[in-house]
């Protein structure tokens, strides 16, 4: 039986690379998100909600699988710093709103959900950005998903829709990949990794009908 999965942030890097593997798998999906993308793909429902009212979303869809790929756009400085008046928006995406997404995907039916996080993670850290995709993570463990499925890919190759030209982003690749034969063990974790790569072995895990916990990292999206 075909299952039916929803994407949340499809208008992304990853999210967009989920939507083409499950569109071209002529899967059932249905996108929820701010704005309307007007895709013109088979099997693909775009719905129009209210991040900040989703616990209360009448039209919220019936799906088996969740894919969450929701995230505040943030300079390359703010994965290290985010200045105060920036935090509580950079919460309410990358913390709130998923979470919300989750548990009311959860309360329709969902039984699997996968989320992209980031390597590094930890609800602990001094770093505002790993210390909150940490607490979404063992928050997103505990609504009760037969199957979690949790990405956690160092910087991301692709390329970005609707996002500006920022120097700093090929300067960065350049040299990360200069130092990648030196990144062995675990920091082979930090490489970098293409959105392809990641949402593949996203959609991979979701479909292999494990139960538990599943965390992808830099080896998990080569092999997948």
């Amino acid at each position: 039986m075909n299952k039916k999965s929803l994407i949340v942030g499809a208008s992304g890097l990853v999210g967009g690379e989920i939507l083409n593997l499950l569109s071209h798998e002529g899967n059932d999906v249905t996108i929820i998100s701010r704005r309307l993308l007007k895709l013109n793909l088979p099997n693909v429902k775009e719905s129009i909600v209210d991040f900040n009212e989703i616990e209360n979303e009448i039209n919220f869809p019936a799906v088996d699988h969740v894919y969450i790929a929701l995230g505040k756009r943030l300079d390359t400085s703010e994965l290290i710093y985010i200045k105060k008046p920036n935090r509580d928006s950079f919460i309410k995406v990358d913390h709130d709103y998923v979470i919300a997404v989750a548990k009311k995907a959860f309360s329709m039916g969902a039984r699997s959900i996968s989320i992209v996080s980031a390597v590094g993670v930890d609800k602990n850290s001094m770093n505002l950005y790993l210390q909150i995709k940490g607490k979404v993570e063992e928050e997103i463990k505990s609504i009760g998903y037969d199957n979690v499925v949790i990405a956690q890919p160092g910087h991301l190759l692709g390329e970005r829709p609707d996002d500006r030209f920022r120097i700093e982003i090929p300067v960065i690749e350049f040299f990360t990949k200069i130092l990648e034969p030196l990144m062995l063990g675990p920091l082979q974790n930090f490489r970098n990794i293409s959105a392809k790569q990641v949402a593949k072995g996203m959609v991979t895990s979701m479909q292999d009908g494990s139960v538990g916990v599943t965390t992808l990292q830099y080896k998990d999206f080569i092999e997948s």
